[in-house]
């Protein structure tokens, strides 16, 4: 019998002008812990050759369209994950550009903290690639506001679906553990410096206002699926709920301009940009204030 495993899914790019992807994919393998990577059948083509201890799983369904480049979806590669893996074992998904550090146990202790559970990896910036090596961590890291990997028990894959965050864009890290939370799926957030990640600028445009939107529209639907019964707690709910919806509904026409582009103005668009700013504060609050903080022994 094959005991469980910890496989963690990713997606790499041909082009690694920082010369990252390498480190970062060994250092997981050096952990013991087995690598999928879902691309298009021509970057496996152009990279299978270079990472041949890795499974490659080909998609044809990618967010090229927003993202300008053929960046595949989060759901896909969760369910990658699934497809090849097999019940008891561990599954993750991580950026290619985050390097673990050498850490003793850091496989078993992220297949123990997930048990029932969705672990979250926030990460800690260095100047450059050499630092991975000769990186000391500071009596108080700096984490990341958001996260860069995750793992979990293989059967909450299940609580996912098809949603339009891809690799690379804005929020997936959001989206994904506040699905977890409202299914209501234990959340832990490992506070050590295990992660690390090469500093660099931001490169998005203005398709982070169609992920914001798809956020929100995510979070109502499944707290409208809640609020479905006929009790008073949840017609109180189901209240609340509508006039959320009423509220970003009418903030949303206005700030997009609606089915007539004259309306649009700049007192509109900055209304709207300020909703959205005090909704991703909601959502890291939600993350952060229901997720137990968990950290590994260094030894």
């Amino acid at each position: 019998m094959t005991s469980p495993s910890l496989t963690l899914v990713t997606s790499l790019s041909p082009f690694d002008e920082r010369n990252v992807q390498p480190a970062s994919v060994q250092s997981w393998l050096d952990h013991g812990i087995k690598v999928l990577a879902v691309n298009t059948a021509d970057e496996i083509g152009r990279l299978s050759e270079s990472y041949a201890d890795i499974e490659f799983v080909p998609t044809t369904r990618t967010a090229e369209q927003h993202a300008g480049r053929p960046v595949p979806y989060i759901y896909d590669l969760l369910m990658a994950g699934k497809n090849h893996t097999s019940e008891g074992d561990t599954v993750g998904i991580i950026n290619a550009d985050i390097f673990l550090r050498p850490q003793n146990n850091l496989k078993s202790f992220l297949m123990k903290e997930a048990e029932d559970s969705v672990v979250l990896g926030p990460r800690v910036d260095v100047a450059a690639p050499a630092d991975f090596q000769t990186y000391v961590p500071a009596s108080d890291p700096s984490f990341s506001i958001g996260y860069d990997y995750f793992v979990m028990d293989r059967n909450l894959l299940d609580d996912f679906t098809d949603s339009p965050f891809a690799m690379g864009m804005p929020f997936w890290d959001y989206w994904l553990p506040l699905t977890s939370y409202l299914a209501g799926r234990a959340l832990k957030a490992l506070k050590s410096p295990v992660a690390l990640h090469v500093h660099h600028e931001t490169r998005w445009n203005d398709t982070i206002y169609l992920f914001f939107h798809s956020l929100i529209a995510y979070a109502l639907e499944q707290s409208k699926q809640a609020s479905s019964g006929d009790d008073a707690q949840t017609r109180k709910l189901s209240f609340f709920l509508n006039v959320v919806a009423h509220h970003y509904g009418s903030i949303f026409e206005t700030g997009t301009g609606g089915s007539d582009s004259e309306t649009m103005d700049g007192a509109s668009v900055a209304t709207l940009a300020d909703f959205y700013d005090h909704f991703q504060e909601t959502v890291v609050h939600t993350i952060k204030a229901n997720a137990t903080t968990i950290r590994l022994d260094p030894t």
